[in-house]
This record gives structure tokens, C-alpha cells and sequence, in this order.
């Protein structure tokens, strides 16, 4: 019992202590972090988050302390499992950033793809009526929400400063990477090199687009329901976890009370996530 007490006053200098780092040293601890963090800042670009890549670290060091101590204060464990628990905090707010930032990513990519088609044929109206690659993409920034609008205007805006449209259209697709993109790119600069009519291959590349959504959808309602049954399967097992926490005390305390039960609602929460990745990745056609 005194174990298990003695680990609270633990968790409030872990916290205090972070907190003053965070406070006193601020500018150092960016300085530090920076040469990490960077790799990263390309990734929230990429998803629509307007936030720092250095505020986003510490963020996440943050909640993994304050993750930890609702472990410990709830859980009540011994100060080894207390202290094994730490990085165990630290992986699953790092982890559950990252895949909240993928679904961020995958989101923006997916609205982007479905505005393409739109624009392009914006692209080809203006192409026809006279007007350079540059005005015309003006006319999309002009007429489109976002995302495709940001998009299109930051590649504008690298023009403005002397970036070849070519070398900011490079610069597009890989910020947005996607198959459409690829082909949008690689055709103004080979027609950049050999001529030919580039509205009429915007027109084409925008019908091709537009096939591959019809397909795509076709195959998202095919597997629906597999991945629905992926889903099901993933959380009917933590359903029945809560309802013990909150209807079946004895099982409760059997399970959370010792450490051969903590481990085995552990183990069996890992394999739900590795069920719902096999079945997420066996419905998973790319078209």
C-alpha cells in the first residue's frame, strides 16, 4: 500500500519539473527539438494543420505526462509498473498523433483529388479562351474553395518570386502526392518541351480523372462490408471490456487489480488493433 501511495508524489515533480522546463527553458528546448521536428512540418502542411512541428512535440510530451498520470491515479499500480508505464504513454500519444495526422492527410488529399477534376476543366475553359497556364490557374484560385485553392495560390505565389511554374508544380505534387497529380505535372512539362495542345490534354487528363472516382467509389461500396465487419469485430471486445468496468466489479477488480490481468486486457487490446489492420488492409484496393 505505501508502494502504491508513494508513486503520486512521483507524478507531481515529473509534472512540476516539465512544466518549469517548458516555462524557463522554452527557446532552448525549441533549439534542441528543431533538428527532429522538421521532417514532420512537411507532414501537417500536408494534412491542413496549421500548427508548428516544435508546438505539436511539445503538445504530445504534455499529454503523455498527463495520460500517465490518469493511469496512475486511477490504476493505482506499484512504482515499477508506474515507471514502465512512462514510455508506454510517451509510444501511444506519439503513435495516436501520427495516425491522427495520417487521417488528417488522407482527408484533404481525398477532397483535393475530387476538386481536380473541376479544375482542371476551369484550366482547359481558360486555355481556350486565350489565357497563359498562369492566368488560368488564377481563375481556379479565383473560382475554388480549399484545398485546391491554398494549393493552387501557393504555387502562384513561388511563381511571383521567380520560381519556375514548372519547378512549383514539382513542388505541388509533392506536397500532394497523388497518381492524378503525377500525370498533371509530368504533362505541362512534356508539352512544356515538345508542344502540343495543352487544353485539350487538361480536357482528356480531366475525363480520366473522372473515371477513376466513378471506379474508386464502386470499389468502396464493394467492400463496404468488409470493413464494416472489421470494425464491428475491433469493438465489440472493448464494448465488453466496458461493460465489465462499469457492471461487474469482482471481474473488474480482477482484471485491472493485478498484473496478470492488466496484461492480458493489454494483449488483447493489441490483437483487436492487429485484427483491424489485417481487415483494413485486405479491403483496401488502390484503383
Amino acid at each position: 500500500m505505501v508502494a502504491n501511495w508513494t508513486i503520486y508524489p512521483i507524478v507531481g515533480v515529473i509534472a512540476g519539473a516539465v512544466g518549469y522546463i517548458g516555462w524557463r527553458f522554452w527557446g532552448v528546448v525549441i533549439q534542441f527539438i528543431t533538428p527532429y521536428t522538421e521532417p514532420y512540418q512537411a507532414r501537417l502542411e500536408r494534412a491542413g494543420i496549421k500548427t508548428d512541428a516544435n508546438d505539436l512535440a511539445f503538445r504530445i510530451l504534455a499529454g503523455s505526462i498527463l495520460l500517465w498520470g490518469a493511469y496512475v491515479f486511477t490504476m493505482r499500480p506499484n512504482v515499477w509498473f508506474a515507471f514502465l508505464a512512462l514510455p508506454a504513454c510517451f509510444a501511444l500519444m506519439f503513435y495516436g498523433t501520427g495516425s491522427w495526422i495520417k487521417i488528417r492527410t488522407g482527408q484533404r488529399l481525398e477532397k483535393f483529388n475530387n476538386q481536380l477534376e473541376i479544375a482542371l476543366r476551369l484550366m482547359t475553359s481558360g486555355l481556350r479562351a486565350g489565357l497563359g497556364l498562369r492566368q488560368a490557374m488564377v481563375v481556379v484560385v479565383s473560382e475554388m474553395p480549399d484545398p485546391i485553392r491554398g494549393e493552387f495560390n501557393r504555387v502562384l505565389n513561388q511563381t511571383s518570386i521567380g520560381v519556375s511554374i514548372y519547378d512549383a508544380l514539382d513542388s505541388f505534387n509533392e506536397r500532394m502526392p497523388s497518381q492524378e497529380m503525377l500525370m498533371l505535372t509530368r504533362a505541362i512539362r512534356i508539352l512544356s518541351k515538345t508542344g502540343g495542345n495543352l487544353g485539350k490534354t487538361l480536357e482528356t487528363l480531366a475525363e480520366t480523372i473522372k473515371q477513376r472516382r466513378r471506379i474508386d467509389r464502386k470499389v468502396r461500396a464493394l467492400t463496404a462490408e468488409a470493413r464494416a465487419s472489421g470494425f464491428v469485430m475491433t469493438a465489440l471486445p472493448i464494448v465488453v471490456l466496458l461493460f465489465i468496468i462499469a457492471f461487474e466489479p469482482q471481474m473488474r477488480d480482477d482484471l485491472l487489480g493485478s498484473n496478470f490481468g492488466r496484461l492480458s486486457v493489454v494483449g488483447a487490446l493489441g490483437l483487436c488493433g492487429l485484427g483491424q489492420y489485417v481487415m483494413t488492409a485486405m479491403s483496401r484496393i488502390d484503383v
